[in-house]
């Protein structure tokens, strides 16, 4: 009997259209050289879709899939809305989020739910912890178990707990705002597609794997936070998206 074919997804990521290190080209050129073992990513930076959508249109220049993604910001937490190409309105409850995912043709996925650094999280936690058989009933597909940036001692082992008692499928992400954090967490998937990840996601039966970014990358991003806040006109933003792809490195073309 053959043995099953795996696929490894990172889908959980930054680029310069929010708050990450690298501009989308750079950030996809440098996993297709340096992340060969993914086969699926998602851009997904905070309430903006203009690098996952630059991405999602490009997806055949690249040797792994590309799944247009954003991270919403609802008033119970962060929403990882997979799958979609339309804006996710932000500051709704986690429920009309997870409605409006839907209604967009994606999957909803709770982002690192015990992220106790992040104010909108951690005011939500208690209520994650008591009323987690809620989390499905509020239309959620997934939660993040795994989140490699985390420092918090216990926040990926009770966010596993979570997902178990509310019996929802699991992903695991890197998060990266730095290129070299990328792939420190993945989402192990049975097949190798997007398409193939999304069924897995929906069957519950995809396994959270990773552990903690490189220190260095840490120190990066710390150090771009600190220059954002700074001098904010050197961040770029969503206008910057490139309008034209130069050829990638592993392209046919």
């Amino acid at each position: 009997m053959s043995q099953p074919i795996f696929g490894y997804a990172d889908l959980h990521m930054h680029t310069t259209a929010s708050d990450g290190v690298q501009p989308v080209r750079d950030l996809l050129e440098y996993i297709a050289v340096h992340c060969r073992h993914l086969t699926a990513i998602a851009i997904t930076d905070h309430n903006v879709l203009d690098a996952s959508l630059w991405a999602y249109a490009n997806k055949e220049r690249y040797p792994f899939d590309i799944i247009p993604g954003v991270e919403v910001n609802s008033r119970d937490g962060h929403v990882l809305a997979l799958w979609v190409t339309t804006p996710i309105p932000k500051h709704l409850s986690i429920r009309d989020t997870a409605a409006a995912i839907h209604e967009a043709g994606g999957l909803a996925v709770l982002a690192h739910p015990f992220h106790l650094e992040l104010k909108e999280v951690r005011k939500n936690v208690w209520r994650y912890w008591n009323t987690f058989r809620g989390l499905k009933d509020a239309g959620l597909d997934a939660i993040e178990t795994i989140n490699a940036g985390l420092v918090t001692p216990g926040s990926n082992r009770y966010a596993a707990w979570l997902a178990q008692r509310a019996g929802l499928a699991v992903t695991g992400r890197s998060d990266a705002h730095t290129p070299g954090a990328i792939g420190a967490g993945i989402t192990r998937y049975a097949g190798q597609s997007g398409d193939d990840l999304r069924q897995a996601l929906i069957a519950g039966t995809t396994q959270a794997e990773g552990s903690r970014w490189p220190l260095k990358e840490y120190v990066v991003f710390l150090k771009h936070v600190r220059q954002s806040k700074a001098m904010p006109s050197l961040v770029t933003r969503p206008s910057s998206i490139p309008p034209t792809p130069s050829p990638s490195p592993l392209s046919n073309e």
